[in-house]
């Protein structure tokens, strides 16, 4: 191919005044004002007016709908009545909502990243709970000490074969029947012997010391410890602590803790909170059931902990979290409707209706089930309906 055959790059380039299309020109094109409206003389002026055309037209269009139903205008409430619960605020704002779900995700980014100063404990000590020790986490999570969630383990017997325990059973029969014949032997022996030595004491009474036995000391002529009398000051402080009930500080889900907690451990401890959520609900008196907002704290930390890509079994359990939250929160609701305003101070330690929030906001949000808000409508409408 010659050298005059070949046409630079920049020739082929379009005009800058030319809205980029989708395909290159290839026929010819008049060059008109955006105002002409005659009749196109030629194929030029013709193929102006329709790309001029073509412009005007919107990108992506619709046809009506034929059973489109027109929405029907609620009439607005009196000035003197106040709305149902549906029209009332029963949920967080958007505004909420929006501003909490992006400082979570900013919380899930830094726990997990790297820090400067990595503290690696060097003793071997066990931090945390086994896994799937129900009971001993929540003795952990009360402040309990480290004997009650980290009991030692009994060691494991050494397994009898069926030959062994067919040896041991002919050994105890035969130990067994040595056992029965000792026994009619020293009977045999000794019955004549034990009953006279009783007729002996008891005839000799009170005028053979010689042969009657020293009488046993009386419960009042008992002498007392030596120790017992001395300090009474001791004893008397002793009791006193004893009445006094002991308290325990809760754990807190510190960034030393956590390290130790990865998504599959935290999605097992979030089951641990529904199923306790749900003891509540079901034994509300009982005191091992009282959920503090430590166990919120520590509920918000294992959800940081959750990868953002979660199976269907995973979603399940955080869905049933939430449910759990939802129910909370209606019962907490209930509760308040029936009692004075006096009794409301005693439950400033107890978790929180915030607390319920920012586990269903989360749940929601990260990992989309957003119908659950919805479901804490409508839950939450009928109880604000019921109490009204």
């Amino acid at each position: 191919m010659s050298q005059n055959a070949k046409r630079k790059y920049s020739e082929l380039e379009d005009s800058d005044d030319e809205e980029p299309m989708l395909g290159r020109q290839v026929l010819p094109v008049a060059n008109l004002p955006d105002t002409f409206d005659g009749v196109p003389k030629d194929g030029l002026q013709y193929l102006f007016m329709v790309r001029r055309d073509a412009r005007l037209l919107p990108h992506v269009t619709r046809v009506v709908n034929p059973y489109d139903v027109p929405e029907e205008s609620l009439p607005a409430p009196l000035p003197g009545l106040s709305g149902t619960a549906t029209q009332r605020d029963v949920l967080p704002s958007e505004e909420w909502r929006e501003t909490f779900l992006k400082r979570f995700k900013n919380f899930r980014k830094n726990s997990v990243q790297p820090t400067i100063h990595v503290h690696i404990p060097a003793s071997s000590a066990k931090m945390l709970p086994d896994m799937k020790a129900r009971d001993q986490w929540w003795a952990f999570l009360a402040g309990r000490p480290e004997s009650e969630w980290n009991p030692p383990k009994k060691p494991k017997q050494p397994k009898v074969s069926r030959w062994q325990k067919r040896a041991q059973g002919v050994r105890a029969f035969a130990d067994d029947i040595q056992e029965d014949a000792s026994l009619s032997y020293d009977t045999l022996e000794g019955g004549s012997a034990h009953p006279s030595n009783i007729s002996v004491e008891m005839e000799a009474g009170p005028s053979t010391p010689a042969v009657s036995a020293q009488p046993l000391p009386t419960p009042s002529g008992t002498p007392a410890p030596p120790d017992a009398s001395l300090d009474t000051s001791a004893l008397k402080e002793s009791e006193s602590t004893l009445e006094t009930p002991v308290t325990f500080l809760p754990r807190e889900p510190t960034p030393t803790l956590l390290q130790h907690i990865d998504h599959k451990y935290a999605i097992h401890l979030l089951m641990y909170f529904t199923h306790w959520i749900n003891l509540r609900l079901e034994q509300p008196s009982h005191p091992l059931t009282d959920l503090t907002r430590s166990h919120a704290r520590w509920m918000f930390a294992l959800l940081s902990r959750v990868d953002d890509w979660i199976s269907s079994d995973e979603t399940s359990l955080l869905r049933n979290l939430a449910r759990a939250c939802i129910s909370l929160l209606a019962e907490t609701r209930r509760r308040r409707a029936a009692q004075q305003e006096s009794e409301a101070s005693e439950e400033a330690s107890m978790i929180d209706d915030a607390s319920c929030w920012m586990v269903i906001s989360a749940v929601t949000g990260v990992w989309g089930q957003k119908d659950l808000w919805m479901d804490a409508e409508a839950l939450l409408s009928k109880v604000e309906n019921d109490a009204a």
